[in-house]
C-alpha cells in the first residue's frame, strides 16, 4: 500500500471497500465527523455485514484488529485534518524523449494545461545529460545538467514520468537520466517520491510494455507509485497536430481523469505522511 494510509488497508479489504490510499481519504472525508455518542458499527454508513464484522471482532477482543478499528473511530470522529483537495500540489512532469516534436514532451504538455484547479505542472526534458560514465563521474562529479534536474524534482510534490516505448521497452535516454540522477542521492530523490507514469507512442497498444518495464527500477528506487489509472496514449500521431497540440477529445477526457486521480493520490500520501510525523 502506498504510504500505508493511516493503516487502513487490510481493514478496508475486510469490509468489502477500496482501499487505495486516494480511496481511503476520501471516504474519511465523506463521513467525517462521526458524532461520539454513536457507536463505530452503529454508524449509517455501513451496510450490515460491514457492521456486523466491526462488532464481531470488538465482542471477541481480536487483538489484530482492535486498534486498527479505535484508530478507524478515531479518524472518523475528527472535524480537522480532511483532505484538502484544493491545496496547492506542484508536479514535475519528465519527458522521456530528446526529440524536438517528441509526442511525450507534448504530452507532458498538454498535462500542463489540463491541471485540475491547485495542480500546477512544470515541463523537463533530460536534454544536456551525459552518457553515464563512471571514469566523469570520478574525475569531473555529477554533470550540471543532472544536478538541475535534481532540484527540479526536490522542489516539486510529485514527479509524472512520460515514457515513450522503443523496442518494447524503456527508452535508453530516460532510463540512463535516471540513472544519473540516482548517483547524486538516489534515497532523498526517489525514497517516498510520488509518482506517476503515463506515455505515448505510435504504436498500437500505447505504451504498455515501457511502463511495465518501468516497474522493477521505480520499485528499486522506492518511489511512491500512482496505480489509480493509467494512461497508454496510441497511435500518437493521430492524437497530436502539426504544433504538438493534443487534439483527440478522447485522450483529453482520459488525460485530465488521470490528473485528477494524481492529485487526490497526492494529497492522500502527504496527509499519510503529515500523520506519521505526528504519531
Amino acid at each position: 500500500m502506498s504510504d500505508n494510509l493511516f493503516r487502513f488497508h487490510d481493514l478496508f479489504a475486510q469490509l468489502g471497500l477500496p482501499n487505495t490510499p486516494e480511496a481511503i481519504a476520501s471516504f474519511l472525508e465523506k463521513h467525517r465527523p462521526l458524532p461520539n455518542d454513536i457507536l463505530l458499527a452503529d454508524a449509517p454508513f455501513w451496510n450490515k455485514s460491514q457492521a456486523e464484522f466491526i462488532r464481531e471482532k470488538r465482542l471477541l477482543d481480536s487483538p489484530e484488529w482492535i486498534q486498527i478499528i479505535d484508530q478507524l473511530s478515531e479518524a472518523l470522529r475528527q472535524t480537522t485534518g480532511v483532505l484538502n483537495l484544493s491545496g496547492p500540489c506542484r508536479v514535475l512532469a519528465l519527458s522521456g524523449s530528446l526529440r524536438q516534436r517528441s509526442f511525450n514532451t507534448a504530452l507532458a504538455h498538454a498535462a500542463q494545461a489540463l491541471a485540475p484547479q491547485g495542480m500546477s505542472i512544470d515541463v523537463a526534458t533530460l536534454h544536456g545529460i551525459p552518457l553515464y560514465d563512471g571514469d566523469i563521474e570520478s574525475k569531473d562529479g555529477i554533470p550540471d545538467a543532472v544536478l538541475s534536474l535534481k532540484e527540479k524534482i526536490l522542489s516539486a510534490d510529485a514527479l509524472l514520468l512520460v515514457t515513450p516505448e522503443y523496442n518494447n521497452g524503456v527508452p535508453g535516454v530516460f532510463k540512463n537520466g535516471i540513472d544519473w540522477l540516482s548517483r547524486t542521492d538516489m534515497k532523498t530523490i526517489f525514497s517516498g517520491r510520488i509518482t506517476g507514469l503515463i506515455g505515448a507512442s505510435m504504436g498500437g497498444f500505447g505504451t504498455i510494455s515501457s511502463q511495465t518495464a518501468w516497474l522493477p527500477t521505480l520499485k528499486m528506487l522506492g518511489v511512491s507509485l500512482y496505480s489509480g489509472s493509467s494512461l497508454l496514449v496510441s497511435r500518437a500521431q493521430n492524437s497530436f497536430d502539426a504544433e504538438g497540440k493534443l487534439q483527440d477529445e478522447t485522450i483529453q477526457k482520459m488525460l485530465s481523469s488521470y490528473l485528477q486521480g494524481f492529485q487526490t493520490f497526492v494529497h492522500a500520501s502527504q496527509m499519510a505522511k503529515a500523520q506519521e510525523r505526528k504519531n
